[in-house]
């Protein structure tokens, strides 16, 4: 089956190349490679329009460029604001999937060159990328206009939040018969009408921790609804196409599709929902960190900053659960009173196994066409 690569594995290439590198040095108090913050240090201590305005000055002599990594689909918003509230500075945006733009960092690393300055993607590549030392945390003052759930410990801000939801097509399931909770999707009656999609091992960590430890379920029953979906599944790889097949009515129910793919379907006069919601919606953040190398650290800064500012607005406009705790004219999609799940660092920590377990259950899984 070729889905989604665990980060372990991408991790075990990265780390034979940076065999034949320099050696990475530890910082006793934080974990980091040593010499880290000597980019960044001359604009630790600025706020305000003074920091800005250095960062502004900064980023020109360096050449009026950021290189970004990201897996992000609607990032060319984000350029395009940027690059209109900063008229002569220039994005150059590399966008891959997650596992992509990991695996090309640690090659890279591995190498001994840094050739992005920002990285955009999910919180556990960032987490796997932070593992390596090649993150440097964001000091910036725009932290204390985030939700306390954005800050991470492991050198990496959130962003934004995509919401993993239930979504169907309203013409393939009249009102009132659309799934009521996550354990109707094993109903037989949805035989070969269910999408999963092939890289969700994530999802399925969340959602397979939320019914043990949080509703109090057993293992084997867990695992009994889980095979009930595999077998009424069809295969899709990627939200956006799973999101397309699904207003085409391809398939009738969606059983872990992102809220603002559907939502901007909706917007389109696409015949799909998700509300009201199947509980839990699993979130998940997605981040971007600075790379602790770059090439323009100013650049660098400024474009974080603004992300996490005003390019709060632009985030929210696309539909997607912004990381900022107020952006003027935003109302969240999930409905007030549903449940919410995500995993932390601690809960997540065995990537490997839950890799391999969505492996197993969709093995055998017929593909959609």
């Amino acid at each position: 089956m070729h889905h989604r690569t665990l980060p372990a594995a991408l991790l075990a290439s990265g780390l034979l190349l940076a065999a034949c590198g320099t050696p990475v040095t530890s910082d006793a108090k934080n974990g980091a490679a040593s010499g880290e913050s000597a980019a960044y240090a001359p604009y630790d201590a600025l706020t305000g329009p003074e920091r800005t305005g250095k960062l502004l000055a900064a980023a020109k002599k360096e050449g009026g460029v950021l290189d970004l990594y990201t897996s992000n689909t609607d990032i060319q918003e984000l350029v395009d604001g940027f690059e209109k509230a900063y008229p002569g500075i220039k994005v150059r945006a590399f966008r891959a999937n997650s596992e992509t733009v990991l695996q090309r960092i640690l090659q890279e690393h591995g190498a001994r060159r840094t050739n992005n300055d920002v990285v955009d993607t999910n919180d556990i590549e960032l987490r796997a990328l932070q593992d390596q030392h090649v993150l440097y945390e964001y000091r910036g003052p725009a932290l204390q206009g985030l939700k306390p759930e954005a800050t991470k410990p492991d050198g990496w801000t959130a962003e934004r939040f995509n919401a993993f939801v239930v979504g169907w097509n309203t013409e393939k399931v009249p009102a009132g018969q659309e799934p009521k909770t996550f354990a109707d999707l094993a109903d037989p009656k949805w035989k070969g009408k269910v999408s999963v999609e092939i890289g969700d091992w994530d999802w399925y960590m969340a959602m397979s921790t939320y019914l043990t430890d949080k509703k109090g379920w057993s293992q084997q029953k867990v695992d009994d609804v889980f095979r009930g979906i595999a077998e009424n599944a069809r295969l899709t790889k990627g939200h956006t196409v799973q999101g397309e097949m699904l207003s085409a009515g391809q398939f009738g129910i969606a059983a872990s599709v992102y809220s603002h793919t559907l939502d901007k379907a909706v917007a389109k006069g696409a015949p799909v929902a998700w509300r009201p919601s199947v509980e839990p919606v699993i979130l998940r953040p997605n981040g971007l960190a600075l790379m602790k190398e770059p090439k323009h650290p100013a650049t660098a800064l400024l474009w974080t900053d603004w992300v996490l500012t005003a390019g709060q607005r632009i985030i929210a406009d696309s539909k997607r659960i912004p990381a900022a705790k107020e952006v003027p004219g935003f109302r969240d999609p999930i409905p007030p009173g549903t449940e919410v799940y995500s995993l932390d660092k601690s809960e997540a920590s065995d990537n490997q196994k839950w890799n391999s377990a969505y492996d197993a259950l969709l093995r055998g899984v017929p593909t959609s066409d």
